[in-house]
């Protein structure tokens, strides 16, 4: 318990202080780091943001997986399943109402499944407040697939914040490409 005190601790002074490496935020299922079930060594601390399992870890630069993915279908065949990312508008992490139907269309996709939401900004605002913002896409978008039937506990979430854009072009069509919210299965 102390320890969990003395490492918010730290993590408000480093955040208050604005401090040049920046965290990762992921969100936890059962304790575990989403993914691999570590943090890579990093030491977790609790936050309190929207989700009571987040924690902060390293960023690691992995290229961004395109959003189409291979699975079985109800009957057990493959098929080629297409999860589509969810997009926002600038400096918001409601859920679009042109972007339910593809919630409805992954969740369809997604259920009896385990994975990860992975929470993307453009590159606007400060660090702390990306990292939080792609936080609360991911937890919306996390929302809106348990309101649809899927298990919460099959969910995890992480927050990449600016740091893993799809797109770096300095257009309006590219920064829309980056807000989004990404599934990404083990």
């Amino acid at each position: 318990m102390k320890k969990v005190v003395y490492l918010s601790a730290v993590l408000a002074a480093l955040v208050f202080s604005g401090c040049g490496k920046t965290p990762q935020i992921d969100a936890t299922v059962n304790g575990n780091a989403a993914g691999n079930g570590s943090n890579n060594g990093a030491t977790a601390i609790q936050t309190a943001n929207t989700d009571a399992s987040a924690v902060i870890a390293p960023i690691t630069n992995a290229p961004a997986a395109d959003a189409g993915t291979t699975g079985a279908n109800a009957a057990g065949s493959t098929v080629n399943m297409q999860i589509v990312n969810i997009l926002f508008d600038y400096d918001k992490f409601d859920i679009r109402e042109d972007m339910m139907a593809s919630v409805k269309g992954n969740a369809g996709l997604l259920k009896g499944k385990t994975f990860k939401l992975e929470g993307n900004c453009d590159e606007f605002g400060s660090d702390e407040y990306n990292f939080a913002l792609g936080l609360k896409r991911a937890n919306a978008v996390k929302t809106a697939l348990v309101n649809e039937g899927i298990a919460a506990e099959s969910i995890s979430m992480v927050s990449l914040g600016e740091g893993n854009p799809t797109c770096t072009e300095k257009t309006q069509v590219c920064w829309a490409k980056n807000r989004r919210v990404e599934v990404k299965l083990p």
